[in-house]
C-alpha cells in the first residue's frame, strides 16, 4: 500500500514536472527521452524477458513513424486513429519478420534483424512516390482535443507521460501474467520451457510482435512531437544506441529502460562542456558500465542496495519478504 502511494506520488511529480521546467531545450530532452523509454521497454520483451537477439527496434520505430506521418499529412487522418493505426501496422511488420528469423538462434537472429532493419532504411530512402525519400515528410500535424492543440513541447509531455506510464504499466502486467513466465523460461532453457509444454516459437512470435508494436506507438508519438521525419533518423547505429540503454538499465528488470533511456539522453547534453571530447568519454562511459555492470544498474541496485530495489523495481518483493522466504526455506 505505501509503495502505491509513493508511485502515486511520483506520477503527480512528474505531471507537474513542465510547471518546473523553464528551459525549453530541456523539456524537449524529457520529451526525447520518454519516447526512447517506451522503445526500450519493448525491447525488454525479446531481450530481457525471452533471451532473444534483436536489433529491430529501430526499423519499427520508423514504420511507425512514417506511417502515422503519411496517414495524417496525405490521408487527413486524425492523430488519434493514426497512432493505433502506426502500432497495428508495425505489430504486423513484426510478425512477418519474427515467424521466419525467431527459428534462428543467438548471433544469427540478431544479424537476420539487423537486415531487416536495413531493407526498412532502405526502403524510406528509395521509395520517394510514398516516403518522399531524403527529403522526409515535413508539416506534420499536432495532435488536437477539440480547440486544445498540443502544439508545444510542454503540452506534448502529457500525451508522452501518459502512453509512457500505460506501456510500462502493461509491461508490469505482461511480466507478471502466464505468458510472461512462459518468455521467462524460455530465457532460463528454452528446450526445458517446451518440453514443461511452453509453445515457444509463438510466444517469441508474441515478445517480437509486442516489441514491434511498441516501437511503432513510439514512432507515431516522435513523428508529430517534432513535425518532421527523415530517413537518417531510422538507421541502424541508433539501434546501438538503444541496445546501451537497454544493457545499461538493466535487461529484464522494469525500471531498467527507464533510467537506461533517461540516462544515456541526458548524459551527453551534461557532458558538452567538454567540447570535442565528450562523444569520446561518453562513448569510453558507455563502455566501462557496460563491461563492469554487465547486470546494468537495476542489477547492482538489487545485488548492493536491497532496501532500495523495491521501490525502483515495480513487481520487487520488499527485504522483509525476501527475508521471511529465505528462512521458510532454510
Amino acid at each position: 500500500m505505501v509503495k502505491r502511494l509513493v508511485y502515486v506520488g511520483v506520477l503527480l511529480l512528474l505531471i507537474a514536472l513542465p510547471l518546473a521546467v523553464t528551459s525549453k531545450y530541456l523539456i524537449q530532452l524529457i520529451n526525447t527521452a520518454l519516447v526512447f523509454l517506451i522503445i526500450v521497454t519493448g525491447m525488454n520483451y525479446v531481450i530481457g524477458f525471452s533471451g532473444q537477439i534483436s536489433l529491430a527496434a529501430t526499423a519499427f520505430w520508423g514504420i511507425g513513424a512514417y506511417t502515422s506521418a503519411l496517414l495524417t499529412t496525405t490521408g487527413g487522418i486524425s492523430f488519434w486513429l493514426a497512432l493505433p493505426v502506426a502500432a497495428t501496422f508495425a505489430t504486423l511488420s513484426g510478425f512477418v519478420i519474427g515467424f521466419p528469423t525467431l527459428k534462428l538462434k543467438q548471433f544469427y537472429l540478431g544479424i537476420a534483424t539487423v537486415g531487416f532493419g536495413e531493407i526498412v532504411a532502405l526502403i524510406l530512402l528509395n521509395w520517394t512516390a510514398l516516403t518522399n525519400g531524403a527529403d522526409g515528410v515535413p508539416g506534420i500535424p499536432k495532435p488536437a482535443i477539440g480547440s486544445y492543440v498540443f502544439d508545444t513541447d510542454y503540452r506534448f509531455y502529457h500525451i508522452l507521460l501518459v502512453a509512457a506510464v500505460l506501456l510500462l504499466l502493461l509491461s508490469v502486467r505482461i511480466k507478471n501474467s502466464r505468458f510472461g513466465r512462459g518468455l521467462l523460461a524460455i530465457c532460463e532453457d528454452e528446450l526445458a520451457a517446451e518440453v514443461m509444454g511452453v509453445p515457444t516459437h509463438w510466444y517469441k512470435m508474441m515478445a517480437f510482435a509486442l516489441s514491434a508494436f511498441y516501437g511503432g506507438a513510439a514512432g507515431s508519438l516522435y513523428g508529430h512531437l517534432i513535425g518532421f521525419i527523415s530517413p537518417d533518423l531510422f538507421v541502424f547505429r541508433q539501434s546501438i544506441v538503444f541496445l546501451c540503454m537497454f544493457m545499461i538499465g538493466g535487461s529484464g528488470y522494469i525500471a531498467g529502460p527507464v533510467i537506461g533511456a533517461i540516462l544515456l539522453t541526458l548524459l551527453p547534453e551534461w557532458m558538452r562542456f567538454l567540447k570535442g571530447y565528450y562523444m569520446a568519454i561518453y562513448g569510453l562511459a558507455v563502455v566501462v558500465l557496460a563491461i563492469g555492470m554487465p547486470t546494468g544498474i537495476m542489477g547492482l541496485a538489487e545485488r548492493y542496495l536491497p532496501r532500495l530495489y523495491p521501490w525502483l523495481e515495480p513487481d520487487a518483493e520488499a527485504p522483509a519478504t525476501l527475508a521471511q522466504g529465505r528462512a521458510e526455506e532454510a
